[in-house]
């Protein structure tokens, strides 16, 4: 299925989402050929029970370096007018342009670089994690999650990871699976193989990549100052309703700090997204661009995004709002064009005014900044001993993942059951949600969604809109 840009705004336009090619909303051929490929995949599923691939990390590396030698409370401001932003843009230019005596190399210090002690103080500012940065303030060690990672029980190797458990971890935080796997499906142009590959490439990505610890650390686990400047904050929803991010380019300044630490942000808030919109299909992105530089976006990190956009995280966006009045722009994106597939293409929106973004985001859940009503809460909650206790709970953890385990066997059989009977029914009987078949389907997929629910309490840290109370019982957002 390809996407055009004249129904995307006529979405917007009309105020009515298409649902086409969505669960609930299949063809009768959409629904054989999800049939299919849920065929092949248990078949691949079968295969790769007892496989494991070896744990790259790129995006686990932290920054080691000793700040013992700092004072706890010493700050890096020159004065009192200078704020958190203002921080990092000086450590920046310390530390990457002419005339400092700190030369990077791929964003890289030399082992043989001494740093002043004004350099040091800007380096644990931009570098420190969110833990890091607890416990200095604390003055001691917080037990803000367990200091030992375990993948889980049936597979606790951290060397290398389970494909079978991969794939329904990933899967299993929707509220059907169905929810996930059809993204291929549609960014495949409903080719059934394509869509089986582009899954197993992306099961064996997230393993490679540890996304399940990258999970379990949360925004515990990643550099305080990304936060702290609030560059990506979940803000409210656009006209369709759906999820709406809000994104400060002029407050990305990935070359302050090592090109994996900002990687491991942006792969961090595409999960958080992911884990507390169970039910929501998509969500809008506006990228504000007011008061930007060249700087702000080097084309390495931009490529970055749009290969997550394209393969990890594909078909999870409604929307890409651009809003952007400078010629600066036009230079790096006819350098980024030719990498986007059509669909992501089609959902990339230029706005070089306000008045156009309205044309997708009503004034009250437009920023305050932009001119309108939301007043969100732009501030970062730092986490507390208290969320994450279920996490120190080994015996707790043991029995959620065996329900899991035993819930994800029902859902086999009963998606088994279906294949066979989707493939010998008329298409009358294809799509009706009372075949019997399909209703027991959908029943084992809710009590597996909610194994998995019960399950991330003991597997993940809870995160900001956590925090902020904007995530129900039911691991769904709670926006107005």
């Amino acid at each position: 299925m390809v996407i055009s840009q004249a129904s995307v705004l006529n979405e917007y336009a009309t105020r009515t989402p298409s649902y086409d090619g969505c669960p609930g909303h299949f063809t009768a051929e959409e629904q054989r050929k999800m049939a299919k490929l849920w065929a092949l995949l248990l078949d691949y599923l079968n295969e790769v029970k007892d496989k494991t691939v070896k744990v790259k990390g790129e995006h686990l590396h932290k920054i080691s370096r000793d700040w013992s030698m700092l004072k706890p409370d010493e700050s890096p401001a020159l004065d009192e007018k200078e704020d958190d932003e203002m921080v990092t843009r000086r450590a920046w230019e310390q530390f990457t342009k002419g005339g400092s005596s700190i030369k990077r190399l791929g964003g890289l210090f030399s082992k043989k670089q001494q740093l002043t002690h004004e350099q040091q103080v800007l380096d644990r500012h931009v570098n420190e994690t969110t833990w890091q940065y607890v416990d200095r303030i604390s003055g001691r060690h917080v037990a803000l999650m367990p200091d030992e990672f375990v993948p889980s029980y049936a597979h606790p190797a951290k060397e290398t990871r389970n494909l079978w458990d991969t794939f329904w971890q990933t899967v299993t935080i929707k509220e059907h699976p169905d929810f996930w796997v059809y993204r291929y499906m549609i960014s495949s142009g409903w080719n059934v193989d394509k869509a089986l590959a582009d899954i197993k490439s992306v099961i064996e990505w997230r393993a490679s990549e540890a996304l399940d610890q990258i999970n379990y650390e949360g925004d515990v686990g990643i550099g305080y100052d990304e936060l702290r400047l609030g560059m990506s904050r979940l803000i409210g929803r656009d006209r369709l309703g759906l999820p709406l991010t809000y994104v400060r380019i002029r407050r990305i300044m990935p070359r302050a700090t090592e090109s994996h630490v900002f990687k491991r942000y942006l792969v961090t808030d595409f999960e958080m997204t992911q884990n507390v919109t169970r039910t929501d299909i998509r969500s809008t992105i506006l990228y504000d661009f007011t008061g930007f530089s060249m700087d702000n976006t080097p084309l390495a990190m931009i490529l970055f995004m749009v290969e997550l956009g394209m393969k990890p995280y594909a078909e999870s966006t409604s929307v890409l709002i651009m809003l952007v009045d400078s010629w600066l722009f036009s230079n790096l994106w006819s350098l980024v064009r030719p990498f986007l597939d059509v669909n992501l293409g089609a959902r990339i929106i230029f706005a070089k005014t306000v008045d156009e973004v309205r044309k997708f985001i009503d004034d009250d859940q437009l920023p305050v900044e932009l001119g309108g009503s939301n007043t969100f809460a732009a501030d970062y909650v730092l986490p507390t001993e208290e969320e994450n206790k279920k996490m120190f709970d080994v015996d707790g953890r043991r029995a959620a993942e065996d329900m899991w385990r035993k819930r994800i066997a029902e859902f086999e059989v009963a998606t088994k059951e279906w294949t066979v009977a989707i493939a010998a029914a008329g298409d009358s009987k294809v799509l009706d949600a009372e075949l019997p078949s399909t209703a027991r389907r959908d029943a084992a997929a809710g009590e597996l969604g909610r194994a998995e629910l019960a399950l991330n309490k003991f597997t993940r840290t809870r995160n900001i809109l956590e925090r902020r109370g904007m995530v129900g019982e039911d691991g769904n957002l709670v926006l107005p």
